[in-house]
């Protein structure tokens, strides 16, 4: 399977995660930038207020909309902290649901091993400033024979998110196959099939929420992104082609404290570009806890999902093409 990137936004706090389904594997949902407790308890007075006055939802949409991208280089010159104050992360156990197998050469026959590919990852988040970020995830096989050529040995975003309802965001996202030492004639990794995503966080109203919940705490927020690769692979041709796109809705609901279910559904503007890892929808449910320090256990599916008016994608889109993740989360 070559590289494929589409994006997945978790909730409007989180960063989104991106990449083909064996990608998604390894990517924990990745929070808004650390704070200190003081600037938390500040903007949450801030924003309790604008809920209870006057203003109108159009004013908060502006509100939200006006103050994204912002560059508070104040930030810079008062900060007084320690050198690595911005830098937070986590450690995973990423477990797919499905044996990957790897044939065997025909000429040597070499190969012909199968298993669970089991991998360890560490990510690092740092926050230079305002909401800008950098993350790298690191990942390390427990069966290293069964290492895809898609399966990285490194990912990396970059952008802008605020997790704030009503805010833009800004990304790019590379979760192909990059490796730290490539074949001859390969690169470590293709910027150009990276993915740049656009995306628009919004609120579900509570009024919604409370006639179809049981429980007094559930919640529910949601973001619209169009994404563009521009260099992908076309499994008909065989060839890599400019120009990938496509839009999505993503929801997560809070079900109760820190348990939830979200799911995406995408739209391909131009469905010849469609391939066959390209879902319809994904989905994911599990136990989330922002807070470092604390665990976190998810299941996700981001396989070839298709909805049942179109034909199913041999191989792909199943529960079991999915996969479970227990991750662990600090920050200074």
């Amino acid at each position: 399977m070559p590289t494929v990137i589409s994006l997945l936004l978790l909730a409007f706090h989180h960063n989104p995660v991106l990449g083909s389904e064996s990608k998604y594997y390894r990517s924990s949902a990745e929070r808004a930038p650390k704070q200190d407790s003081s600037v938390i308890r500040k903007r949450s007075k801030r924003t309790t207020l604008s809920r209870t006055t006057d203003t109108s939802e159009a004013e908060l949409i502006w509100n939200g909309v006006s103050s994204s991208f912002d560059v508070p280089l104040g930030d810079l010159v008062e900060h007084d902290g320690p050198w690595y104050q911005g830098f937070s992360g986590s450690f995973a156990l990423n477990y797919p649901l499905r044996e990957s197998v790897i044939a065997a050469n025909p000429d040597n026959n070499v190969g012909g091993v199968e298993g669970i590919n089991k991998n360890l990852s560490a990510t690092i988040k740092y926050n230079p400033i305002g909401n800008w970020f950098a993350t790298v995830t690191l990942s390390h096989y427990l069966s290293g024979d069964l290492q895809q050529p898609w399966e990285p040995d490194y990912t990396y975003v970059f952008g802008y998110s605020d997790w704030r309802p009503y805010t833009l965001s800004l990304l790019y996202s590379n979760y192909g196959g990059n490796r730290f030492s490539p074949e001859d004639g390969e690169k470590s990794t293709h910027f150009n099939r990276g993915t740049w995503s656009l995306g628009w966080k919004f609120p579900v109203a509570q009024s919604w929420i409370n006639w179809a919940s049981a429980f007094d705490d559930a919640s529910m927020g949601c973001d619209l992104n169009y994404n563009y690769t521009p260099e992908f692979f076309d499994l008909a041709s065989s060839e890599y082609l400019a120009g990938h796109q496509s839009v999505q809705l993503g929801c997560k609901y809070t079900i109760t404290g820190n348990w939830y279910v979200n799911w995406a559904m995408f739209y391909y503007p131009d469905d010849a570009q469609k391939q066959p890892w390209n879902p319809d929808f994904t989905y994911g449910f599990g136990y989330f806890d922002w807070r470092p320090g604390t665990f976190t256990l998810q299941y996700n599916n981001y396989s070839g999902n298709r909805f049942p008016w179109n034909p199913d994608s041999p191989g792909t889109g199943r529960f079991k093409d999915g996969a479970l993740m227990l991750a662990w989360s600090w920050a200074f």
